[in-house]
């Protein structure tokens, strides 16, 4: 019930659209606003979070990517490593094509090692912070004792020597290889020093550890992929200066943390270099390495406020560096200001303990949420009062187009049919309401010259009358026809004759119908049908073989109730053919017919007919058949140049629904395209010997038997060299 139509009624039509117009912009535009602040405040709490997420999970890809690589390169080199001795030459080459092709084109790896065994001979490539080359090299010297060398430019004329030590330990018995060779499984190691004294005061590296196999799982050595902190540091750096949205950073950094075996946390990644490009206040460093700062006595207060972080969720029962899903909380810094966090643990539950992170400035990152919240509400205001303006102009243009149509309907009514258009309205009720005037008119129009009224819906649908047309379309067409229907005619009287063909018509019509066919028209005892028009039709191919096979199965049980009533045996042929024709309104101004004309329609009639010389009930065309294989079981019958065609095509019998497949049918179908291709290559020996196999089958399978003679006759009389296999046909 309308609460104002009291208040309104008598009012003229545009002072009444016009009050309901201000009064609805107004409710709704409050309305909005409501919603659209409350939207506002939840999404301001809920997008921090989503922003945490996204930029976390992008920094934790580059970072897991970047160890991937590493892990990929350790294990091509493990291959090229495995079955040869460190003391070989080739291998020694192969070394100095990894460091001329990987360490000096790879800004963030540092090295690798090779510890043999069975020696204890290690070799170990690095690079120092003028990203020159090192090799210090390990070599055992008899009674348990080794000495170490460190050289620049070795194997070269330019070879030096830096240091050496002749007090080295045994590299086997260096933390990584004993953790390693225990459980000869590859892997991350911890952060950690150089093992070999000659290396003692560079910064510490982070390895991936492979262990050297022989063919019997035997371990012959131990292969390590380093890059150094300071390579992670670089690496965060640029992504902070590359990777990270400058936009949505709000001062916050990536940083990686690392707990080491005593539980202390050390910062091993940090975007700004300084940090361990020089030795820190040994205060706040690390017992185990000078260069590894605690994080909870990092100069920077962003990492201080994360370990306060840590402790929480320790004393929560969560431990963070173990954690699957990623971590999302707030820290207060020492200067009070607040920063959102998010974490992910890079190898939750296995080694090493490493934690990536990023922060960013909650206030920085909550003022873009404040600052649009308060442009949505400005937008909303605004628009309230322009659309409340515009609203009374509006309801004015709206009440004129009602005004002309209803002159309009008044001149219909007078038998006064004139097409109007009009461009100024633009309500859907109004647009409807003008557009069912207009089809009212086509439709009384069509009515003068439409006989019979079979298309008089389609004309309604439409905004002109019925006049000759045609258009280009892909359909599917369907001929169907009774075999020696006239000799049957003959003897029937002529009510039993009308009804027989009645019925069958009936019947095919009916389920032409129910697959979303058109029946153009009947041909005597004949129907032609088509899919695919005027409406369009998805899967018309498919649609068209289900109705043809259920024809041909109720033709079964038509000709059961004709024997009971004393009515002759009637056999159905079907031919089906998918292509571009013409369809449409053909016929005079005065009659017209929608119907579809081209070559696919007189293809279809072709192959009805075809049907007579292979004993065959339905027959399809290859476009037909390209449409339909996933769902309707077929077979090649023979390439066919059809009367009035000079091309050939493949034409295939249609046998049943895919469902309905059963492993003899399988076998006959098989067998007839192993069959139908031995024939065209003039095997015709093998073609027999195929389709007599099918008689094993189906003793009355009549393809079977039409081929077994046409091949007998080519071995008595072979055709020539150039023939390909195509048959002229002259069915009508």
């Amino acid at each position: 019930m309308d609460p104002f139509g009291f208040f309104f009624k008598g009012w003229p039509l545009k002072y009444n659209l016009m009050f309901r117009l201000i009064l609805l912009i107004t409710v709704i535009g409050t309305v909005l606003t409501s919603i659209s602040f409350t939207m506002q405040y939840n999404e301001g709490k809920s997008s921090r979070y989503m922003m945490m997420n996204l930029i976390s999970n992008n920094i934790n890809d580059l970072l897991m990517d970047f160890l991937a690589e590493i892990e990929g390169e350790a294990e091509a080199y493990k291959d090229l490593l495995t079955k040869a001795s460190i003391n070989n030459p080739e291998v020694k080459n192969q070394a100095r094509i990894f460091i001329a092709n990987h360490l000096k084109s790879n800004k963030y790896m540092d090295g690798f090692s090779i510890i043999d065994g069975k020696t204890g001979h290690m070799i170990r490539t690095m690079k120092d912070q003028g990203e020159k080359l090192l090799v210090a090299e390990t070599i055992p010297e008899g009674n348990l004792l080794f000495r170490s060398t460190l050289y620049e430019n070795q194997g070269t004329p330019e070879q030096k020597i830096i240091l050496t030590d002749s007090n080295e330990n045994d590299p086997r018995h260096f933390d990584f290889y004993l953790e390693f060779k225990d459980n000869k499984k590859k892997g991350w190691f911890n952060s950690r020093g150089y093992s070999q004294n000659v290396l003692h005061g560079y910064p510490p590296i982070l390895s991936y550890v492979v262990p050297l196999k022989d063919d019997s799982g035997g371990l012959v050595g131990m292969l390590t992929l380093d890059f150094g902190v300071l390579q992670l540091q670089r690496y965060l750096m640029d992504i902070t200066n590359k990777k990270m949205d400058r936009d949505y950073s709000f001062g916050g950094i990536p940083f990686v943390l690392e707990r080491r075996n005593n539980k202390e946390i050390v910062v091993i990644g940090h975007p700004d270099p300084t940090y361990i490009e020089t030795i820190p206040d040994p205060s706040i460093v690390s017992d185990s390495n000078k260069f590894l700062i605690l994080a909870e006595k990092h100069p920077d207060q962003r990492i201080r406020a994360f370990t306060k972080i840590i402790e929480k969720e320790y004393k929560e029962n969560r431990d963070p560096f173990n954690q699957n899903s990623t971590g999302i909380n707030v820290g207060k810094a020492d200067d009070t200001s607040l920063w959102l966090y998010s974490w992910t643990a890079t190898y939750p539950g296995q080694k090493p303990d490493w934690i990536i992170g990023v922060c960013v400035n909650r206030e920085l990152a909550a003022a873009s949420v404040i600052r649009s919240l308060r442009i949505t509400l400005w937008v909303l205001g605004f628009l309230i009062i322009v659309t409340g303006l515009a609203s009374i102009k509006n309801s004015r243009i709206m009440s004129k187009p009602l005004e002309r149509m209803a002159k309009d309907v008044i001149e219909i009514g007078k038998g006064r049919i004139v097409f109007s258009s009009d461009t100024t309205i633009f309500v859907k009720e109004m647009i409807d309401l003008k557009d069912g005037i207009e089809k009212m008119k086509s439709g009384l129009l069509s009515f003068r010259k439409y006989i019979p009224y079979k298309v008089v819906n389609q004309v309604l649908a439409s905004r002109k009358t019925a006049e000759p047309f045609a258009e280009k379309k892909e359909l599917t067409i369907f001929f169907s026809d009774l075999e020696n229907f006239t000799t049957i005619s003959e003897s029937l009287e002529p009510d039993k004759l009308v009804k027989l063909i009645g019925d069958h018509l009936a019947m095919c019509t009916n389920i032409i119908q129910s697959l979303d066919g058109t029946v153009d028209k009947y041909i005597g005892d004949s129907v032609m049908a088509f899919w695919n028009a005027p409406e369009d039709c998805e899967n018309h191919e498919l649609k068209a073989c289900q109705a043809a096979l259920a024809c041909q199965e109720q033709m079964v049980l038509f000709n059961e109730r004709n024997r009971a009533e004393g009515l002759p045996y009637l056999k159905m042929r079907i031919g089906i053919s998918t292509g571009t024709v013409f369809v449409g309104n053909i016929g005079s101004n005065d009659r017209l017919n929608y119907t579809a004309v081209g070559d696919t329609v007189n293809l279809a009639s072709r192959l009805e007919g075809t049907n007579k010389t292979y004993k065959t009930s339905i027959l399809i065309s290859d476009k037909t058949e390209a449409g339909i294989r996933e769902q309707i079981l077929t077979r090649p019958v023979d390439k066919v140049a059809v009367k009035g065609k000079a091309k050939a095509i493949l034409i295939h019998e249609v046998l049943a629904k895919k469902e309905n497949e059963t492993p003899e049918l399988r076998k006959i179908i098989d067998l007839t395209v192993l069959g139908f291709e031995h024939y065209l290559a003039m095997r015709f020996q093998q073609a027999i010997d195929c389709y007599k196999q099918i008689l094993g089958f189906n003793k009355g399978d009549h393809l079977a038997l039409f081929y077994i003679e046409r091949c007998k006759g080519f071995l008595v009389f072979p055709p020539s060299s150039d023939w390909d296999g195509v048959h002229i046909s002259n069915s009508k």
